[in-house]
């Protein structure tokens, strides 16, 4: 049986100031931290060995999902006191994940992919290594793959500028290895797969394959991709299941407080007390947070540190409006 592992050891600096007192893998998409969503993944592919790096704030990753048992999972992991890399930090954990295929996906991707077709392709082709992708309007985010007519990978494009992208194909970072992958990874150094595995498969000529998959995919990477992520789960882009009941196209915790509130595609967490008269729309209201006076807001994330407006790709801190 194949076994897993998920990379959670990203400080996600991009999506500052939501990271800066929560880890990437535990921001909350429709009240469930996103993590949740690659352990599901994973085990619906019949994979419940499944190993996990951390570092940033990696404590509360452990402390939230455990040994992994309420997924019907069995986690290990691997915390990092230096950065190791993607690579190197798979690498670590090699003597649980030697002897079987090899199942790889991010822990900050927001998905809902069945990757079963992605792992018959790979026996299939009997490939060495495969690699998931999608297509993207926007290339100059992504790391982009350029294959043969067959799937065969021959290049990589990273975050291309505008109108220099050469495909249009993103690499998910869902990878499939076999167990020679070990082989290319150096023990007790920085090792990237992008950077440092990739070219080296290449160089040597061994199968190394593309596969389009189908669903729902996104790198949770900057604030309007993560509130983007919430709202299209309420659009029903996304089939995972929600925490909280259906409320006029909104998410509502079920122990939240909303009434005498104004909401409109939103998604509020536990405990969550919303002041009469406040309006919110395309809001995403943390678990814990602390609304203290009414407010008038859209395309905002509540955390319990504060309010943040999310404007392009950045969020800025929000002083709410008093309404009355």
């Amino acid at each position: 049986m194949p076994k897993g592992m998920i990379l959670a050891a990203g400080r996600g600096t991009r999506l500052g100031p939501l990271t800066e007192y929560i880890p990437k893998p535990l921001l909350p998409v429709a009240n469930r931290p996103v993590m949740a969503m690659g352990i599901h993944t994973l085990c619906r592919l019949g994979i419940t060995t499944i190993c996990a790096n951390v570092s940033y704030l990696g404590e509360q990753i452990m402390t939230t999902f455990g040994d992994g048992h309420t997924f019907g999972a069995e986690l290990h992991w691997s915390p990092e006191v230096e950065p190791t890399g993607t690579a190197g930090g798979v690498k670590r954990m090699q003597p649980l994940l030697w002897d079987d295929t090899l199942v790889i996906i991010a822990g900050d991707a927001m998905l809902d992919l069945d990757l079963a077709p992605l792992l018959a392709a790979h026996r299939t082709r009997q490939a060495f290594a495969t690699l998931a992708t999608v297509p993207v309007a926007d290339p100059s985010e992504y790391g982009v793959v350029v294959t043969e007519a067959d799937g065969r990978i021959v290049s990589f494009q990273e975050k291309p500028p505008a109108g220099t992208e050469i495909s249009r194909q993103a690499n998910t970072g869902i990878y499939i290895f076999e167990p020679v992958i070990f082989d290319l990874i150096p023990a007790s150094e920085f090792c990237d797969f992008a950077m440092n595995v990739f070219p080296e498969v290449l160089r040597r000529g061994l199968p190394f394959f593309a596969v389009p998959v189908e669903g729902y995919w996104t790198d949770v990477g900057n604030p309007c991709d993560y509130l983007q992520a919430n709202l299209d789960y309420l659009a029903g882009h996304i089939r995972v299941e929600g925490r909280g009941q259906r409320v006029n196209g909104s998410l509502i915790a079920r122990d939240a407080i909303t009434a005498g509130a104004k909401f409109t595609d939103c998604i509020i967490g536990d405990g969550v007390v919303l002041p009469r008269d406040s309006e919110l729309t395309r809001c995403v209201v943390w678990s814990g947070a602390v609304i203290p006076h009414a407010v008038q807001a859209a395309d905002t994330v509540f955390t319990p540190q504060g309010a943040f407006q999310v404007q392009g790709k950045a969020a800025h801190s929000l002083t709410p409006t008093a309404g009355g």
